[in-house]
């Protein structure tokens, strides 16, 4: 069944616009300004994306915001409504610092167990949560899963959002010790354009940007997913922290 998704996702996305599905960066990939903060490494940066599904969690959001801000990385949160409607704060210092928030649903219902109706509808409230906590809506969506059936994928699709899923998946939300994810760093070999899922709701997705971003052996340099969404797109600096 993982290999008939796997051909699914490759068939949708060499026919439907990105505007409308995302898998992982295409070339051309944005480029990167001069002003774009270099790492450690004298090589140019790799430009990826780095996404966290599920939060925001009280304990381990501010944790990767602090390392993601320390490292100058901009990331993508899609958010599950229930959970921003309990931490706006944490919302709020995302946007503050440049990260880019997208829609994870209301709940994470399971996908078998949930309509298009109610899909659709957990969509629209966490809409309407987002919107009173930052001023805007979010465009990008992820399912849960990554699952969709054609009324689900239609029913976005009406109401213009992009569906985005990923090419990179450590599996964070299986581990058990940070040695694990340690692991999977040391194998990764990033390629431009690679979409990587990760769970703020886990703990080890703060360990990876931390071995990531400090990798000796090449660059990194992560990119909200809109940047992908029109070819040349600048990134914009990842902002400082307000002082309190």
């Amino acid at each position: 069944m993982n290999q008939i998704r796997q051909l699914i996702k490759r068939s949708l996305t060499a026919v439907v616009p990105r505007r409308l599905y995302l898998v992982q960066g295409t070339s051309p990939h944005p480029v990167l300004s001069s002003e774009t903060p270099a790492g450690p490494h004298s090589q140019a940066p790799v430009p990826l994306a780095l996404t966290f599904d599920d939060g925001p969690h009280p304990e381990y959001t501010p944790r990767l915001l602090d390392l993601l801000l320390q490292y100058q990385q901009q990331a993508t949160f899609f958010v599950i409504g229930a959970q921003a409607q309990r931490h706006p704060e944490i919302i709020q210092r995302m946007v503050q610092e440049g990260h880019e928030i997208g829609n994870h649903t209301l709940t994470h219902s399971e996908p078998a167990q949930t309509t298009a109706r109610q899909f659709l509808a957990e969509i629209d409230q966490t809409d309407r949560i987002l919107s009173d906590i930052t001023g805007s809506i979010p465009r990008l969506v992820r399912p849960p899963k990554g699952k969709l059936s054609a009324g689900k994928m239609l029913g976005l699709w009406r109401r213009h959002k992009t569906i985005v899923l990923w090419d990179t998946d450590p599996r964070d939300y299986q581990m058990t010790e940070n040695s694990q994810i340690n692991q999977w760093c040391e194998r990764f070999q990033p390629q431009a354009g690679n979409f990587c899922l990760m769970h703020d709701n886990h703990p080890y997705a703060i360990e990876a940007v931390r071995q990531l971003s400090e990798h000796t052996q090449y660059d990194i340099r992560s990119l909200g997913v809109s940047h992908w969404l029109a070819s040349g797109t600048k990134p914009a600096p990842v902002k400082q922290r307000a002082s309190a």
